[in-house]
């Protein structure tokens, strides 16, 4: 299948591969573009001759555009890809175009699909020389389409504000403000958006950038409305938004990168240590972390990720000691607040964080809560122990099973040195909680090797907020325990109210348990503490093609393609989605990137988009495959709904049957996986949710023992 896209340029692919050879072929895209546009009415051949051959004659005209034709047919290797009975047409059995896309997703209502296609103005830098009639084609259509783009944007923007959807708001309302950078209601619509979601600064920041454009490109005063909403945000400031500090990571300046480690979890200590000031929000690690190494302006940098103020240093190790320097920034207007320079045994590490943290409290002009303000500097620990558990948390956020291997030798390594290390037992229940989620080891030994961690953690300091989130994470990951987990998590979120991670995954706990409005504003809220994560972006995509809101799932989701494209997992939710819309043919792209990035767990999901698409025989093939691997108990759940997307309910079952014995990483997330949909009437479904605690009718299966009989029976 050919695939013509116009917007924002103009080219032809193939498969998803572009076609270069004809980036050169400009009368053939513009005939390609031409047609594409009129669709199934096609445009006349006296019309065509018009617009692209103006200084031939009838004759010649039309005897260019019968060799053009021919020769298209030539090079794409098909007789009928343009139809010549009566007007010129495209055929669509062997071309698609994304105009063709979006006036067909506009016409029946579509907005989602609509949005997502338009990728920029019509032809936009594409001309052909001597064609003036050709060019005031382009323009006048460009402008028509360009105005029904933001007639969908702008109702969705309004949809998404009307429905308290405050994330997808700012994200539609931005795209409009990309599209009209002088229009003074996108403007307003994003600035209230903005405010509507916690990110005042933000909005008030882009009341400036507006005022700046409107005076260098239209040389007049702004709006007014737009200066009348600016002042009154900027006067309701002090009152109801706080501080927002990104906390950047620390540059090693040792000359030897084996300490980048060390500076990066002092980094990521750091964020933990001021996100438990209540008084200041600080921006999640994973939206920090992607600044590092990059030479950006602060001011762009904070405006990236909605932060007033930017903490950033720099570690050197001297022998022994460490030599750290940390200022810290008001990011609109480039003044620093403060500064200092430390230098200390490692063993004083803690002392200096809290140090720091009670720094940044005083020059931001917040109140510590009593209980930190109140609480004793940290005393000090073993030097090398610690550096073992900095070195540790670093691995622990590369999250490959190499990186997650590497975790758990510097956590056992700490521990073994220092017995009493509470952190160190956290990480390394976190570590071997990745490696069974992540599918890098089987879960039933990892999960042991969790509880046995998290048991000495909370032995040693039962008031770690990490330790009761990982134990929350196992106890319904894997354990079933739904009710546990929630009490963990509470009592994880009481204790630190800053810890992302901990709101992250409690998130998660309540889209599984399809508590779908409380888990949109737990996500929603994990998403302005860390937008740049794509994890958070991928999660509160997946909570709203849970609950049935393709269209609102799709922008989540391709952000997080784009932020991570490495990410598997946020491939194969776009790929739900796209299905969910019947975009049939970006829903197998997504799969099959899914398959290229995790191999045989992604490829059992693309089985399932086969069948779902229609191509059972590709489908079975592919389940043969996977089935036949000596690991094929590792991908039971892929295959589950690989069977039930070909409508095979008892090989569906059975692989549901094994997945529940090998406690696979992913059953806890059936009741919201739309591919099993086929299944809810089959009197076995319920039995499963029963098994694993996501039914109210009784306990979940792990109370009961683990060998409660089969659901595939």
């Amino acid at each position: 299948m050919l695939y013509l896209r116009t917007f924002g340029g103009c080219h032809l692919e193939r498969d998803d591969v572009r076609l270069e050879e004809f980036s050169a072929q400009r009368k053939a895209l513009a005939l390609l573009a031409l047609l594409a546009h009129a669709g199934a009415r096609g445009v006349t051949r006296d019309l065509a001759a018009a617009l692209l051959w103006p200084e031939s004659d009838e004759e010649r005209a039309r005897a260019s555009i019968k060799q053009l034709v021919h020769s298209l047919r030539v090079r794409l290797g098909a007789n009928d890809v343009v139809l010549t009975h009566g007007d010129l047409r495209l055929n669509p059995d062997y071309v698609v175009s994304d105009v063709g896309e979006f006036k067909d997703a506009v016409g029946r209502g579509d907005r989602a699909t609509a949005a997502r296609v338009y990728a920029g103005p019509f032809l936009d830098g594409f001309h052909l020389r001597g064609t003036g009639g050709f060019e005031e084609w382009v323009s006048t259509q460009r402008a028509a389409l360009a105005h029904e783009f933001v007639t969908v944007v702008r109702s969705l923007a309004e949809s998404a504000d009307r429905q308290g959807d405050h994330a997808a708001a700012v994200t539609w309302w931005r795209r409009l403000v990309d599209n009209e950078p002088l229009s003074a209601q996108a403007t307003l619509g994003l600035m209230r958006a903005l405010d509507a979601a916690g990110d005042r600064t933000a909005a008030l920041r882009h009341a400036r950038a507006f005022q700046v454009v409107v005076r260098r490109e239209i040389d007049m005063a702004p709006d007014p409305s737009v200066v009348a909403l600016e002042a009154r945000l900027r006067a309701s400031r002090g009152r109801s938004v706080r501080p927002t500090l990104v906390v950047l990571p620390f540059s090693n300046t040792s000359g030897d990168p084996r300490d980048d480690p060390f500076s990066d979890g002092l980094t990521d200590e750091l964020i933990g240590t001021i996100g438990k000031i209540s008084g200041i929000a600080v921006v999640g690690r994973t939206s920090a972390f992607t600044f590092k190494g990059q030479c950006i302006d602060l001011d762009v940098l904070a405006a990236k990720v909605n932060a007033s103020s930017v903490l950033e240093g720099s570690v050197r190790r001297i022998g022994e000691r460490y030599k750290i320097g940390v200022q810290l920034v008001s990011a609109p207007e480039g003044v620093v607040l403060w500064s200092e320079i430390y230098e200390r045994d490692a063993s004083d590490l803690l002392a200096v964080q809290a140090d720091i943290a009670r720094s940044v409290s005083r020059a931001l002009r917040v109140r510590l809560d009593p209980a930190v303000a109140s609480a004793p500097s940290p005393g000090t620990v073993d030097a090398v122990a610690h550096d073992l558990y900095l070195r540790g948390r670093y691995f622990l956020n590369r999250v490959s099973a190499v990186d997650l291997g590497q975790a758990v030798s510097c956590f056992d390594r700490a521990v073994e040195r220092d017995p009493t290390h509470a952190r160190a037992y956290a990480g390394l229940a976190d570590a071997h909680l990745l490696l069974a989620i992540m599918g890098h080891a089987r879960a039933a030994p990892e999960v042991s090797r969790v509880h046995a961690a998290v048991a000495r953690a909370l032995a040693l300091d039962g008031n770690l907020a990490e330790a009761h989130a990982s134990l929350a994470c196992v106890l319904f990951a894997f354990d079933w325990e739904w009710d546990a987990a929630e009490r963990e998590f509470e009592r994880a979120i009481t204790l630190d109210p800053g810890y992302g991670l901990a709101h992250h995954r409690y998130g998660l706990y309540l889209m599984y348990r399809t508590r779908f409005d409380e888990a949109q504003q737990v996500l929603e809220d994990a998403r302005r503490s860390d937008p740049l994560a794509a994890s958070v972006n991928m999660n509160l995509g997946r909570l709203h093609l849970s609950a049935n809101r393709a269209e609102r799932a799709v922008p989540l989701l391709q952000t997080a393609v784009e932020l991570s494209p490495q990410l598997a997992l946020a491939h194969e939710q776009l790929g739900h989605a796209y299905l969910q819309l019947n975009a049939r043919a970006e829903a197998l792209a997504s799969f099959r990137r899914t398959a290229e990035l995790s191999g045989p767990r992604g490829a059992a999901r693309l089985a399932y988009a086969l069948a779902a698409t229609g191509d059972d025989t590709a489908a079975r093939k592919l389940v043969r495959e996977i089935a036949d691997r000596p690991d094929a108990v590792a991908h039971a759940f892929g295959l589950a709904m690989a069977h039930a997307g070909l409508g095979d309910g008892d090989a569906a079952f059975e692989w549901l049957d094994r997945a529940y014995a090998e406690r696979d990483a992913f059953l806890h997330t059936v009741k919201v996986t739309s591919a099993f949909e086929s299944l809810h009437t089959d009197a076995r479904w319920d039995v499963l949710l029963r098994r694993i605690g996501l039914s109210d009718l009784i306990a979940p299966a792990a109370s009961q023992g683990a060998n409660a009989g089969s659901f595939s029976s």
